[in-house]
């Protein structure tokens, strides 16, 4: 093995197993450099130590034209059978000849291994079909390893008209990461995990590439200050020796015009080429390996290794700008017209051109934002002259980016003056658009929805715009609260963003409408819709979206809300990249919110998590959510500032809540509950008559839940059994369709002990089974009830009888009734006499 070289057992493995399979070829194809040859050397030398194998390895020279190397490198085996047969073979350039080389290798009944290198040298017509005659006939006790650049003119390889036992390609032979660190290990040269990933990207472990970067380091002994880059000296003199030398100046030409996009089809090699046939020069550089390829959606795609991608692209830019320009503007015309807008884009930076730049920032530019690439749009706005800048459409362009990437006051500040009666109808819609996404950052959301909704009802033909004016109409009407209205724009937003391929814009009308979905109660709804999504997230390619990311938190809050096996902490975690991003920040600090009200049963810091709570989770009218996500997340806030004992944080809370939800029955629900906990029980049935009464609707069915859970806990304190089982059997009926069960565990603790005595026929119910075991696993509630003597015991203290009493009616001893009622305090969760005559008449007993 040579000094240094890093021993690969996955691949010596497949090698060896090789020769025991029924088939006797072996191929090896790679482009330079990918360590074919060091491969076969550690594999060779393995093999060669059985000694009943022999390996006899050939390097084709350049310009063979018959088979009289290889019978020679034959003849060097020391068999004397084996010498007398293949002195009865013809030395004819036959295929008859070639079949009597190879069935002269049964003479010996050694096994031999034939590694014949260099391959892709077979360039004749006549080699070529020798070389397949000659593999065809290899008897069994042999195997032939082909190995090259590609198989040149042999047929065999190429149509596989022969059993094939392995293919190593070039994919097989990177290195993997645990190979790098041990290249670079035996070199005594350090590299860091984060250093691995960086060679793996910039090499895709090609082998010579891994050797390039070790000469510059071997004086510092580490990676850190050495990027692999294409123009450097040693590559270049790599690429021009071991690639170039091979090539004629036509294929030269096709590889160095080829090099500018990152990848290419026949078509657009075609264009770049301007109109030159594409199909025979690609043919040949697959056939050695320069250019890969691979399916594409429509067409097969080709590409170099990143490496000689930047080498071509040197010696492109060194023949001038000019040139480099033409062919970056041609590929962004070309990808622009086949709705490729970042690509297209892309390019169009690349050309340096200003109007090239401007014709695709016009053409995809809006596109661009709603498929998720503001960022590369504002990019491509530097590049283009003040006058272009100065253009209406395109600082509307630049105003709907600031905006997408969450920075309101820049796209103020870019945003032309108010239009005048000549204003185009496109213009006005964008306009619109932009007017509305701008309360949605900045407030006054019902102004701007009334100045711009009579305008949208009609598209007007240009579908970017439409989209985006439609997707900022439906955000508005969700987060005022007209549900129907956000439902209809968000429909047609989805419609248009789906025809036209902007997969950010089809995600996000997707999450409004599984969003109005959860706000409207329909929560199997929401886990159904968001498992849709979640499928068309994953057919689109996985795009970054922030609103795809709310989506994923819902699936996960509605299991979370039923207390059913629930990872919502985790998922709040994952959408880590709309909180660190900062386009979305009111949608950010909403999502903090969420996260500290998970965590807030178990913190060690509670004055803190109050402070995050009132922070995240109240109205902000510089920072606006929903209307009904502030009412759906209240009602847990209030519980955790009652959990976390801050009465005064929680004021402030339902203050802003109050001022947020308006008229809304649901902050008159929170207010009641609040009372409840202070007992203040006048206070709390003065705040829910309104809305029992339905003076007062809520915005969220689930409030009603809330509702009537406070209800029923005052009517217990009250001593009303019969209104307590009423008020619990209507709160468990409207909780029981969509599993609100974390809402019945967050209530007073008499609710609890309601369910847990089964007192009323509501708390009697499959569903009110299914709450008390999720409550008894959370640790919510312990399942105890009363026995018979218990319950004789608890009626006899509701009529205010004495221990003795009670012992001399049961014929028990007073110190059994004093077991009684030590258990009936417990299960009964009371501490006193008034508690248990309370809790009693809750129960209907007495």
């Amino acid at each position: 093995m040579i000094d240094n070289d890093v021993r690969r057992p996955a691949l010596l493995s497949r090698l060896s197993a090789a020769l025991n399979q029924p088939w006797t070829l072996t191929l090896v194809s790679a482009p330079a450099g990918a360590g074919k040859t060091r491969l076969l050397c550690q594999w060779a030398h393995e093999v060669g130590d059985d000694p009943v194998t022999d390996v006899v390895w050939l390097a084709l020279p350049r310009g063979a034209v018959d088979l009289g190397e290889l019978r020679s490198a034959i003849a060097r085996v020391a068999d004397r059978r084996l010498t007398t047969a293949l002195e009865r073979v013809s030395g004819a350039a036959t295929a008859d000849a070639a079949r009597a080389l190879a069935r002269a290798l049964s003479a010996t009944d050694r096994r031999v291994v034939l590694i014949i290198d260099d391959v892709h040298h077979a360039e004749s017509t006549q080699l070529g079909l020798l070389l397949s005659a000659f593999v065809q006939a290899v008897p069994g006790n042999a195997h032939v390893v082909l190995s090259g650049r590609g198989t040149g003119a042999v047929p065999v390889a190429r149509r596989r008209i022969t059993g094939v036992a392995l293919k190593l390609g070039v994919r097989d032979l990177a290195f993997t990461a645990d190979e790098i660190r041990s290249f670079f290990r035996a070199r005594d040269i350090r590299v860091s995990q984060g250093e691995i990933s960086a060679i793996l990207r910039r090499t895709e472990g090609w082998a010579t590439g891994l050797q390039l970067m070790v000469v510059p380091a071997i004086d510092e002994s580490h990676l850190t200050p050495l990027p692999l880059r294409g123009d450097a000296q040693a590559v270049a003199d790599y690429f021009l020796e071991e690639v170039l030398a091979d090539l004629d100046e036509e294929l030269r030409e096709f590889l160095l015009v080829t090099s500018v996009p990152e990848v290419f089809t026949l078509e657009l090699a075609q264009a770049l080429s301007k109109g030159t046939p594409t199909t025979m020069p690609i043919d040949r550089l697959v056939r050695l390996s320069v250019v890969a390829a691979q399916p594409g959606d429509e067409a097969v795609e080709y590409h170099y290794h990143p490496v000689l991608r930047e080498f071509l692209l040197a010696r492109l830019r060194a023949r001038g700008r000019s040139t480099v320009e033409a062919l970056e503007a041609i590929a962004a015309e070309w990808f622009a017209g086949r709705q490729d807008h970042p690509a297209a884009l892309r390019h169009a930076i690349l050309s340096g051109d200003p109007e090239c730049i401007e014709v695709i920032l016009r053409r995809c530019g809006m596109h661009l934002i709603l498929t998720g690439h503001a960022a590369a749009v504002l990019e491509a706005i530097t590049h283009v002259s003040p006058r272009l800048r100065a253009d209406p459409a395109v600082r509307m362009l630049l105003a709907a980016a600031e905006l997408d990437l969450g920075d309101a006051s820049a796209a103020a500040a870019a945003l032309p003056s108010l239009a005048g009666a000549g204003e185009s109808v496109a213009a006005r819609r964008w306009r619109t658009g932009i007017d509305l996404h701008t309360a949605l950052r900045r407030g006054g959301l019902l102004e701007a929805l009334d100045r711009g909704e009579p305008d949208l009802d009609e598209p007007i033909g240009e579908a970017p715009l439409d989209t985006y004016a439609h997707l900022q109409a439906a955000m508005g009407e969700l987060y005022v609260g007209r549900l129907d209205r956000a439902d209809e724009f968000a429909r047609l937003a989805s419609d248009q963003a789906r025809t036209t391929g902007m997969a950010a814009a089809e995600l996000q009308a997707g999450a409004i409408l599984n969003t109005s979905a959860l706000f409207r109660g329909r929560l199997r709804d929401v886990v159904d819709s968001a498992t849709r999504l979640d499928d068309r997230w994953q057919a689109l390619g996985r795009p970054e979206s922030p609103f795809y990311e709310v989506t994923r938190v819902w699936r996960y809050w509605v299991p979370y809300e039923a207390m059913r096996e629930d990872d919502a902490e985790c998922a709040l975690i994952a959408a880590a990249a709309v909180i660190d991003n900062g386009s979305e920040p009111a949608i950010a600090r909403g999502l903090r919110g969420m996260l500290s009200l998970v965590r807030a049963e178990r913190t060690d810091g509670p004055h803190d998590v109050a402070l995050e709570l009132l922070d995240t989770l109240a109205p902000r009218d510089d920072a606006p959510l929903p209307v009904h996500w502030y009412a759906m997340m209240g009602s847990f806030a209030v519980h955790a500032f009652h959990r976390l004992e801050e009465p005064t944080l929680r004021d402030c809370f339902l203050e802003a809540m109050t001022r947020g939800l308006g008229a809304a029955g649901d902050a008159g629900v929170m207010r009641a509950m609040a009372a409840l906990h202070d007992r203040r029980h006048a206070l709390a049935r003065e705040e829910l008559a309104t809305v029992l009464e339905g003076a007062a609707p809520c915005l969220l069915p689930a409030s009603l839940i809330d509702a009537w859970l406070v209800e029923a806990a005052l009517d217990v304190h009250a001593g009303e059994p019969d209104r307590a089982q009423l008020s619990l059997a209507t709160a468990l009926a409207l909780a029981e369709p969509e599993g609100h069960a974390r809402r019945v565990a967050l209530a007073d603790p008499v609710i609890g002990r309601l369910l847990a005595a089964r007192a009323t026929p509501g708390s009697r119910t499959r569903f009110a089974d299914e709450v008390r075991e999720r409550l008894a696993t959370a640790g919510v509630l312990v399942e105890e009830e009363l026995t018979e003597r218990e319950r004789v015991v608890l009626a006899a203290l509701t009529r205010r009888a004495t221990l003795r009493q009670i012992a001399q009616q049961e014929f028990i001893s007073p110190n059994t009734v004093k077991t009684h009622v030590r258990n009936i305090y417990r299960k009964l969760g009371v501490s006193d006499r008034e508690a248990v005559t309370a809790a009693a008449h809750a129960l209907g007993i007495g």
